[in-house]
């Protein structure tokens, strides 16, 4: 039986949620204002949150953001139910942290359908928690550039849903482009904590359960730690928690991969340095090839060694960009991979929040985001066939063997 906790200031909702609940098995209890909800929510710890909008006190977007600064409701579904129906108030509720938004009034088994999804999704997360499953540690990648708009955080949501497609194994991926982070947008997965969540909390203090408060996980099991929603609240992660953040978590996952601000803050410095690959992305024109450049050269002042990063060059234009010849002339450095000119795709997949490898693996650039994925992962896995295989690792070694026949 499942505890589910409705905070609304009319009785009449009370009642009516009670009686389409109740019959479904569950454990119906009310709290009549905002407040009185955030309070009875810490003593009963209901397995579902159901909150009104309009209150006396404070609103439900309030209430669910109070409860979402809580490592105890970290997980806990909460469905706004409102008389509220415009896209603006969906994205508020979306926005605060809340997993469902219904207009009242509701069809009583529509309720009883979403509510039952909630707590099945809530469930799933709880019996998956991440548990790395190699023995080696956690093979991080890092995706980085000097400049913005060439992709970068694209490349890093679709190769991290790769890496989860191919192996099935725990994989984190890790928005530390904490001023204008775009991980949950790109995934549509609600935004419910970020990293300013635990920034108060001294790296010497910080637990594996604490941190795993902010992770979400999106609907194809992939993990990720959601970047800041504000710049007053990423100027509060340090690179020292961070540091700690990643001792805890590399024994957790098999594959992490960062995508990363386009500087070298001391927070990317430490990213980079525990990296074992960095992918260096550009576009062909002189701006992005210039700062291409000064990445190299920083990373070579950092000791990088040259098989450490690869240069991906996106073609973000189509026709008219610097040849590949002369980008690898000026830089001294191969180009690993070309990314073609696709650019309707991606930004309509950003847009409804479907990533490309999510929504269609079978497409050219998926698939050749996915066989570099192959590529990136760790050797002894890429020598063993799976006990059993994923439908990605099958479409990759079919590809695999097809190039070995030519």
């Amino acid at each position: 039986m499942s505890r589910i906790l409705v905070i609304d200031d009319e009785p009449v909702i009370h009642n009516l949620v009670t009686h389409t609940l109740e019959p479904a098995g569950h454990s119906v209890a009310t709290a009549s204002s905002g407040m009185e909800g955030i309070q009875k929510a810490q003593t009963m710890d209901p397995d579902l949150i159901i909150v009104d909008v309009v209150m006396t006190d404070i609103q439900g977007y309030e209430v669910t953001r109070r409860l979402r600064t809580l490592p105890q409701f970290a997980r806990t579904p909460i469905l706004v139910l409102t008389g509220q129906s415009g896209i603006p108030d969906r994205l508020k509720s979306f926005e605060a942290g809340a997993d469902d938004h219904v207009v009242k009034p509701f069809d009583p088994a529509d309720l009883v359908a979403r509510v039952t999804v909630l707590l099945h999704r809530a469930d799933e997360v709880r019996v998956n928690q991440p548990r790395g499953s190699a023995q080696e540690a956690a093979r991080v990648v890092a995706v980085h550039s000097l400049r913005g708009g060439v992709g970068c955080s694209t490349l890093a949501v679709n190769l991290a849903l790769a890496f989860s497609g191919i192996w099935e194994t725990p994989s984190l991926l890790v928005d530390l482009a904490v001023l204008a982070g775009q991980v949950a947008l790109m995934l549509n997965t609600p935004l419910k904590r970020t990293w300013a969540n635990i920034t108060n909390v001294p790296p010497g203090d910080l637990e594996l359960d604490l941190l795993r408060s902010v992770i979400a996980r999106h609907e194809s099991s992939l993990d990720f730690i959601p970047a800041p929603t504000s710049p007053t609240e990423a100027e509060m992660l340090h690179a020292d928690l961070f540091v700690a953040a990643l001792q805890l978590l590399r024994p957790e996952y098999d594959y992490i991969l960062f995508d990363l601000p386009h500087d070298f803050s001391d927070l990317t410095l430490h990213a980079l340095d525990t990296s074992d690959y960095i992918l260096l992305m550009l576009a062909p024109e002189l701006a992005s090839v210039r700062a291409a450049a000064s990445a190299i050269d920083t990373y070579q002042k950092l000791g990088y060694g040259s098989s450490r990063y690869k240069l991906i060059l996106n073609n973000v234009f189509q026709k008219g960009g610097i040849p590949r010849e002369k980008i690898e002339d000026a830089l001294g450095c191969h180009v690993t991979v070309i990314i073609p000119h696709v650019y309707d795709k991606f930004v309509n997949s950003i847009n409804i929040g479907v990533p490309m490898m999510h929504s269609n693996p079978a497409e050219p650039v998926s698939t050749l985001i996915e066989d570099f994925a192959f590529f990136l992962s760790k050797d002894q896995e890429k020598k063993t066939r799976p006990a059993v295989p994923s439908e990605a690792w099958k479409r990759v070694y079919k590809r695999y063997s097809e190039r070995k026949k030519k």
